[in-house]
């Protein structure tokens, strides 16, 4: 009996064992602070940029002016992941097969000194950094690339992960599989695509004929309840805040100096002016010559006309959605968050009439 008994004991106190520490963390926690997250992460979409650009500075063998004034044409190995190309471009050369090799290593970084050209359908798979401007060839794809210039890629070009520049153009049927960021502007193509894309200035297309910034609007201001669309005022100035409890079409021309949030799908009639924010449960449809002054954004899609204009060059703003598809045209200051991506479509699609 004993011995049975020491028994049941033994293998009770060894079921129990994993749950000791659960226990004693319920008893007494020991870990009830939030976690360390650094407010650059969340906030700051050229971070993975910043990041790379202190990692190069921090390098004690990497002297940009110094090595910019050496006159040779090297591709020198500073080490096994850090490789820099001193040649410069002329009007037809282009990099030996040792440094085309060398942008197809994995985990590596190479520094251009100078201008630099990848070639059509390369394929680098290195973090790139360019000291002045970097054109990509045409259907060439890169993992990450910054640079101190301008950058411009060619049709049909892939961008794995993020691409950084003071000013980038990106060309025709182009995908940006990550985050593009620019110091000043980013001009797309139509066909181009990505996920996360922010700029003080963002073209799309042709944007000689966009839509006017919208005006500030004045604070306080009346707040509306609505059932629908029905409800609203015939007038093309509508003041103040408007929430709505189903679908909400604003009518061409009008201009609303508030804000609206609707709880079904919103659509902008063309040449529609809102001096605030559009939140929607559902979708958002912004017809030809739209102007929105504050943030955009929907839980499912958004759909922007051409000649939209999101934002103001003194006031930056935001667009998150699942989809978006916004025509050519368009100019967006700020910052553009999606889930399943971005497309730019050519200028004949109209939404809103």
């Amino acid at each position: 009996m004993a011995s049975s008994a020491l028994l049941m004991v033994s293998v009770l106190l060894i079921l129990f064992l994993p749950f000791i520490p659960a226990i004693s963390e319920w008893l007494r926690p020991t870990d009830v602070a939030p976690l360390p997250v650094r407010r650059n992460e969340i906030n700051n979409l050229r971070y993975f940029a910043d990041s790379f650009r202190q990692t190069i500075a921090r390098m004690p063998a990497i002297d940009l002016p110094q090595l910019q004034k050496l006159q040779t044409d090297r591709t020198v190995r500073v080490s096994n992941n850090l490789h820099v190309v001193h040649r410069q471009l002329g009007a037809d050369a282009g990099y030996p097969a040792a440094t085309l090799e060398i942008l197809q290593k994995k985990n590596g970084i190479v520094i251009f000194l100078h201008d630099a050209c990848l070639p059509p359908d390369s394929h680098s798979q290195a973090d790139l950094f360019a000291a002045a401007d970097l054109r990509v060839g045409a259907g060439a794809s890169l993992r990450a690339c910054s640079a101190q210039g301008l950058i411009t890629l060619g049709p049909d070009t892939v961008v794995h992960r993020w691409i950084d520049a003071p000013a980038i153009r990106v060309g025709s049927n182009a995908a940006i599989d990550g985050r593009i960021t620019a110091v000043k502007e980013i001009d797309f193509s139509c066909g181009s695509r990505f996920i996360r894309a922010g700029a003080p200035s963002m073209r799309f297309g042709d944007c000689r004929n966009a839509a006017g910034p919208a005006p500030q609007a004045p604070s306080p201001r009346p707040r509306h309840i609505l059932d629908d669309s029905a409800g609203q005022s015939a007038e093309n100035r509508q003041d103040g805040d408007f929430v709505v409890r189903g679908a909400h079409r604003i009518r061409p021309g009008t201009t609303v100096f508030g804000s609206i949030k609707t709880y079904g799908d919103l659509q902008l009639g063309e040449r529609s002016c809102v001096a605030g924010s559009l939140v929607s449960n559902r979708d958002i449809v912004l017809g030809q010559g739209c102007s929105v002054l504050g943030p955009v954004i929907s839980q499912n899609d958004i759909v922007v006309g051409p000649d939209c204009r999101i934002g103001t060059p003194g006031s930056a703003t935001t667009m998150v959605c699942r989809k978006l598809t916004i025509a050519a045209g368009c100019i967006v200051h700020g910052v553009i968050t999606t889930l399943d991506g971005a497309t730019v479509t050519a200028r004949e699609t109209r939404h809103g009439a």
